[in-house]
This record gives C-alpha cells, structure tokens and sequence, in this order.
C-alpha cells in the first residue's frame, strides 16, 4: 500500500491546541526576543511567553489587541525579572539600581493595589483610575488594607464582597472581584503571595443580570429631537447643544463632555479624538456632516473658548458628568433615554437603511471582535463613512429644525 493511494492522508501530527498558530507569533519590539506575543486555538486572546535557562514562562494577555498584548506582555516580563532574577544586569533594563521593596512578601493590600494602579495607570484615563482607587478605597481597604495580603484568606474576601452584596450593588461587587483578581495576580507574580484565592469566588455571588443603555424607537426619536430643540432652561442651553452634538456624531458621552477646540478642523469637517480618551486607546477620526459644523461654529461664538468645547461661561472647566443625563431627565424622558442610547438608535436606523456593517461599526469605534481580520482590517472607510454622516444629519434636520437661539 502506498502513500499516494490516500491523497487525504497526513503523517504529520495534528498540532496541539495551546500551541502557537503558525504566523502569529511575534516578539515585543526592543525586548529580548525570547520574549513573544501569539494566538492558539485555545483562547481568543493574546498570550506572552518567556523563555529562560530551559524554562518557558506563560502568560494569557487577556486582551484580544495585539498592541495592547506587547504592554501586557512588557509588564509580565519585567515582574519576572523583579520577582526572581533581581540581578544588576537585568535590573539595569528597567533603570532600577537594586531591588524594590515591592518584592518582600510581607506588604499590606493597600500597598499591592496602589503599585497595581500605577502600573495599569499607562493605558487608563486619570478619571478611570481615579474610579478604581475609590472603589476599593470605600469597599475593601477599611477591612483588609494593611494586612499583608498572603494572609488575607479567601473567606476574609468573601465576606468583604457580600457586604457589598447585600447592599443590592450586584455590577459593583462584580467590579470589585474583577480588580482583587488582577491585584493578587500581580501580588503572585511579585512572589508576595502563592495563590490566587479569588478563584471560585464568582459562583457565590448572585448572578447580574445585565441591563442594556435604555434608548428610544425610531418612531419617538423626532419627538426626543424636537423635545431637546426646545430645551430652553436657564443657563443649560449648552446641554441642549451637547445633546444635539451626540445626536449628530453618536460618540460617547466622555468622547464630547472633554473634547477641546484644537481636535476640530472644521475647514476638513473632522475631528480626530485623542486615544486616550477613547475605549479602545485608539484615535478616532469622526467626519462631520454640514449640521454638525454649523452647531459646532455656534457654539464656538455663543461661549467662546480655546479650551473645553461644552462650557458654560467658564473655557477651562467642562460641565458636570451627568449634565446631560439631568438634561434629559428634565425633558421627561427618565428611564426612557441615555446620552449613550443615541449610539444604538443610530446604529438601527443606518443598519435598517443598509449602510455597510463594516462602515458603521468603525464610525461607532467598535472593535472587531476578530483578532485575525483586525489585524489585517486598518481601513477608516472615510469616503464612505463621510456620505453616510451627512446622510445621517440630514436625516435628523428633516425631523426637527435645530434652533440655535
């Protein structure tokens, strides 16, 4: 019997499910090239791994962006080296001179959390971190901040989190098992701790229920619109321009609350948001239709400003976070509509009038959630994303003539 007489036959081993997809793995730009980033057929995120005196070192990135998988990957190696090499020749890498005390195993949780803050600091907004800090700071630190956090044991967290519990705060108790999760991966790979004792934890917690951003019909979107039009209440007209503006572009409610005069060249009718205002710490370029330069150019002349473009009288300081929630409040429409409902009303009117998928989910700065297609998929689509803002704009002028007086 030969070979040929089986064309379909393969005498090379399948290939085991962890291991490296063939052409997907790289190494982390100026680090040591035994230090690389790849995808398996395991998990749909990235992984790093290291290796070292015949020891290979792994690492899940939990991250499905691949830029986001070298920092991850950066922090794994760099913790390695503090927690079991500490060797001058590898310390100098990182501009230390001797070892910090972080590598002790007798620091306090607080501590921990702070060290784990500042390192996640580098690709948080300082409002984001600043959320963090508070949470654990008004949860878990009043309980266990300086005890050393080897001896916190997995009941001492357990009943930490069903104080929380009890108080009906479901999303936050999940949050805040979230962030003691990556604190004492962080303590485990800083040889503080051995185990990880929030695993398991999950399943004794009540399950939450998610509830979506509550968003109008396309039916009660021209009376929301003209509703928002109206808005005429003392020193809050801004609110109703704000509104009017995520109306137009449909970006997220912190993407325009803190949005500055020098990201608009309203001559190109663009306006390019900074990464780091961004979910997804990636720039965003948003065309802008003929309604939406025009209510920005009123804006400009009705409250002057350098700085911040939602003011009120003041140029360097932005309106309150829920302004625009209280705004729409105010109209009536609690429970009914969020500033992000605005995004999937968009989202269901373009589908429904059969624009691109692929052109709508880059102007709502979606990820895609396939990593491969991702990486080859850099296009902007502007030629198109710019016919279907205009489109857009038009759409919402033809219900409600916006008044900007």
């Amino acid at each position: 019997m030969k070979q040929n007489d089986f064309p379909d036959f393969q005498l090379t081993a399948r290939r085991h499910k962890t291991a490296a997809i063939p052409g997907t793995t790289t190494s982390v730009p100026n680090y040591p090239k035994k230090l690389k980033v790849y995808l398996n057929n395991a998990s749909p995120y990235w992984q790093a791994s290291y290796f070292e005196h015949g020891t290979t070192y792994r690492h899940s990135c939990k991250t499905q962006d691949k830029l986001e998988a070298f920092q991850r990957a950066k922090f794994f190696y760099e913790m390695l080296l503090l927690a079991k090499y500490q060797h001058p020749a590898h310390l100098k890498l990182l501009g230390i001179t001797k070892a910090p005390a972080s590598v002790k195993l007798d620091h306090g949780f607080k501590l921990m959390a702070t060290q784990w803050l500042d390192r996640q600091a580098v690709k948080w907004t300082p409002r984001h971190r600043c959320v963090v800090e508070q949470r654990l700071a008004r949860n878990v630190y009043p309980f266990v901040g300086t005890k050393p956090i080897a001896h916190i044991t997995k009941t001492d967290l357990l009943k930490i989190l069903q104080k929380v519990e009890a108080r009906g705060a479901y999303d936050l108790v999940r949050r805040l098992l979230n962030d003691c999760r990556q604190i004492w991966h962080y303590a485990m790979v800083l040889g503080a701790c051995k185990q990880d004792i929030t695993v398991g934890l999950a399943a004794t917690l009540h399950h939450h229920v998610v509830v979506h951003h509550k968003a109008v019909t396309i039916k009660e979107l021209p009376d929301l619109m003209q509703a928002i039009n109206s808005h005429d209440k003392e020193n809050d007209k801004i609110c109703a321009y704000a509104l009017q503006l995520i109306a137009l572009t449909f970006v997220r409610k912190s993407e325009l609350m803190y949005a500055k005069w020098h990201e608009f060249d309203l001559y190109k009718a663009l306006w390019k948001i900074p990464a780091e205002r961004m979910k997804m710490r990636i720039e965003h370029t948003v065309p802008l239709s003929k309604q939406a330069i025009g209510l920005l150019r009123f804006i400009k002349q009705t409250y002057p400003s350098d700085d911040y473009v939602i003011n009120n009288g003041e140029p360097n300081k932005p309106i309150a976070d829920n302004a625009l929630i209280l705004a729409l409040y105010a109209l009536g429409y609690k429970h009914k509509m969020t500033t992000h409902g605005f995004r999937a009303v968009a989202s269901t009117v373009l589908n429904e009038h059969e624009f691109r998928v692929d052109v709508i989910e880059r102007q709502l700065a979606h990820a895609e959630p396939n990593t491969v297609r991702r990486a080859y998929n850099r296009a902007q689509y502007l030629n198109e994303r710019f016919a279907m803002m205009q489109w857009w704009g038009d759409y919402l002028e033809n219900m409600t003539q916006f008044k900007h007086a």
